[in-house]
């Protein structure tokens, strides 16, 4: 209910900015597109509200990923920071806006400086979508390490001792526990989905502002903005992937071959077709440890989401190259054969 109550709150304060702002928005804060060969104007509200709608799904969808941590809780149990942020965030934008609309002509000040006092709103919840994003990402990354050192320790401990010296017992604790880790890096797996999600979701808004009409409210900026939030979105992933590998996946691996070659000292007392049995499992404990298996192991579905919309979102830069400027290679010939002329 939170965000749904903050998405409406942000729509409504776009739409009374806009109307507020009148024609002074029109210039810049336009939609431009067009139809036939004529082009037309529709007002920037409505990109505005998509973007916001955006977020708010972004936000919705990683809060349904994570499974220890929601948008409510982090403010329940954070109240203060939360406070204090909003009025941070909230400072930066008020004086950014204020500067913004003294700085106007002199007809245009007054009514941008209640424009920007109303549109303030949607900026602050805007921000603070993306810094809920970024805590629920953060919070779950941690409580994800420690869920998965609790289940690994559990997986290890169930591995049988020397006291069991029945060659079934042996091998049934063996296959339990190994069924217990496999279970652990499954889990380590899901780990990655929040986000991957992230990740998805950053590359399909930029493929929105590339591909619609929404690229004209940022007139000159979408490419950087497209840019930025693409690395914002890869950082995130390398780093929560190295938090999970480093700190989770490859050490417990460590530990529970550690624990497998201590078991070895009951094999003498195992059938042949167990000792096969034990060797396997250490081998492919093993091989798993790898950086390879653990990338292969942790592309999932949305793993699988995220590439694809990266190579449409590549794909899309590399069709919209002739619109940039002329590098100087080619503008340098021409300047060339203007003095030669003269």
């Amino acid at each position: 209910m939170i965000l749904l109550y903050a998405w409406l709150l942000a729509v409504a304060a776009v739409v009374v900015a806009y109307v507020i702002a009148g024609p002074v928005w029109v210039k810049r804060h336009s939609l431009h597109f067009r139809v036939g060969s004529k082009e037309r104007r529709a007002s920037g509200a409505y990109g505005e509200i998509t973007l916001v709608t955006f977020g708010a799904a972004m936000v919705w969808m990683i809060d349904s990923a994570c499974p220890d941590v929601t948008l409510a809780g982090i403010i329940a149990e954070n109240p203060t920071a939360t406070l204090l942020g909003l009025i941070g965030v909230g400072l930066i934008v008020y004086v950014h806006g204020i500067r913004t609309a003294m700085a106007a002509d002199g007809d245009e000040r007054k009514p941008l400086f209640y424009t920007y006092l109303v549109y303030g709103i949607f900026s602050v919840l805007f921000f603070a979508g993306g810094a809920a994003l970024i805590a629920m990402l953060v919070k779950q990354a941690l409580a994800d390490g420690s869920r998965l050192q609790a289940l690994a320790q559990a997986a290890i401990g169930n591995l049988p001792g020397s006291a069991a010296s029945d060659s079934d017992t042996l091998m049934r604790g063996l296959e339990m526990s190994y069924l217990d880790i496999q279970l652990m890096l499954s889990q380590a797996e899901n780990s990655m989905t929040p986000v991957f999600v992230f990740l998805a979701g950053i590359f399909a808004i930029n493929l929105a502002v590339r591909l619609t009409p929404l690229r004209s409210l940022f007139i000159n900026n979408a490419v950087l903005l497209t840019l930025v939030s693409t690395m914002i979105g890869i950082i995130s992933v390398v780093v929560v992937g190295t938090w999970t590998y480093v700190g989770s996946y490859a050490s417990v691996i460590s530990e529970y071959v550690d624990a497998l070659l201590v078991f070895r000292q009951n094999t003498p007392d195992m059938k042949p077709e167990y000792v096969t049995r034990y060797s396997q499992i250490t081998v492919a404990m093993i091989d798993q440890k790898s950086v390879l298996a653990f990338v292969t192991r942790i592309s999932s579905e949305w793993g699988g989401v995220a590439a694809a919309l990266g190579i449409a979102q590549w794909v899309v830069e590399q069709l919209n190259r002739p619109e940039a400027k002329e590098s100087p290679a080619h503008v340098e010939p021409v300047r060339e054969a203007e003095v030669a002329d003269a």
